[in-house]
């Protein structure tokens, strides 16, 4: 009887350290902040414009979320389910979808984790996956002011993806992902993973030691030939490649990257003068230095542009830009930004150009 007991309980302790109780967390953030801006569109009969707004998630975008795991063995399951919205408006985000952010499940062994669903790209700077942050202080951040200005990629979210992180060995990371349809919600009719649908690549490859993070990613878009976008405009299969990282010398973090791009469609036009699908290079160095209990952060970045189909067609965009974050808190915490973007159009022999100055309040739950 007795040794029934005790094996009985030594069971039970293997099923609960093997199978342990799932976690499940709440989270979120809030971003509400002034901007103002002034924009001259630099052509004959279109006066300059000035505005003062409420921005939500100028810095770090508004949101709400619940993430949680489960430890199976020696493979843990985890879900995260992210809704973006509006923080002065309460409208939703992300084309209003429920959860736009991220909608995945994951399993993670010693070998990697695999991730299914909504994520967004490893050619971003987004959570769970993304790893351009390593290369710029601003990312996406401060809109037409971010880091991306000077790329010809998305730094986009995809639909119907599976993707996979692998652990770090000798400082080296990958990650790649492939999504079988990359928006369901403006092509609904297109058949996933067909021709039909805009389907999408990515790798990246990073190294970390001591104070330097070096990162290569290139990424393939294959656009369908339904009803979208490239493909009524009959645009060949777009891609990029980026090189970039930072070194950190304890006082200040420098940032840089390099990239080259053909037959984008997403890249970033302030000033809506871009042509369908452009290809060239871009280039951009930052740094994110601590001072009086925040940090600054400081980048310059360069687009040398062409459209695709007419190479006499050039843009040439510059952005300088300049931010301060101060913490209240772990959760609460203040920021302030400015800077300068222009676009040249050398066929029109216009410069539109655009002033931003703003700041808020961010905080995290």
């Amino acid at each position: 009887m007795k040794k029934t007991l005790v094996t009985a309980a030594f069971l039970g302790t293997l099923t609960f350290s093997a199978f342990a109780a799932p976690t499940i967390t709440l989270y979120g953030s809030l971003d509400d902040g002034l901007v103002y801006r002034h924009t001259d569109y630099d052509r004959k009969g279109v006066d300059s414009v000035d505005t003062i707004s409420m921005e939500s998630g100028w810095n770090t975008a508004a949101r709400w979320g619940v993430r949680g795991e489960e430890k199976l063995g020696g493979v843990t399951l985890g879900y995260k389910l992210e809704s973006g919205f509006s923080s002065d408006t309460g409208v939703s985000a992300q084309g209003g979808r429920l959860f736009g952010r991220e909608a995945l499940i994951s399993l993670k062994s010693n070998y990697g984790t695999v991730y299914f669903g909504r994520l967004g790209g490893v050619m971003s700077d987004y959570p769970t996956l993304g790893q351009l942050g390593r290369t710029t202080p601003f990312g996406t951040a401060f809109s037409d002011l971010g880091g991306h200005g000077s790329t010809g990629s998305a730094w986009a979210r995809y639909d119907n993806a599976i993707a996979y992180a692998s652990p770090v060995f000798a400082g080296f990371n990958l990650d790649a992902m492939y999504s079988f349809k990359s928006d369901s919600v403006t092509n609904k009719s297109s058949r996933e993973g067909s021709s039909e649908s805009d389907r999408y690549a990515a790798v990246t490859l990073g190294y970390k030691n001591g104070g330097l993070d070096l990162l290569l990613a290139a990424d393939y878009t294959m656009y369908g030939n339904s009803a979208s976008y490239a493909a009524t405009h009959d645009v060949d299969n777009g891609w990029s490649v980026i090189f970039g990282g930072s070194y950190d010398f304890g006082s200040a973090r420098i940032y840089a990257k390099g990239t080259y791009f053909d037959n984008q469609t997403q890249a970033l036009d302030t000033f809506d003068i871009l042509p369908v699908a452009i290809k060239g290079w871009g280039a951009s160095v930052g740094a994110r230095v601590p001072a009086f209990g925040g940090a600054f952060g400081a980048e310059v970045g360069y687009r040398d542009a062409k459209d695709v189909d007419d190479s006499n067609q050039k843009y040439k965009r510059w952005n300088a830009s300049l931010r301060y974050d101060y913490p209240f808190s772990k959760r609460t915490s203040v920021y302030a930004a400015g800077g300068y973007v222009q676009e040249k159009d050398k066929a029109a022999g216009e410069t539109p150009n655009a002033v931003l100055v703003g700041g808020g309040l961010i905080h995290k739950f």
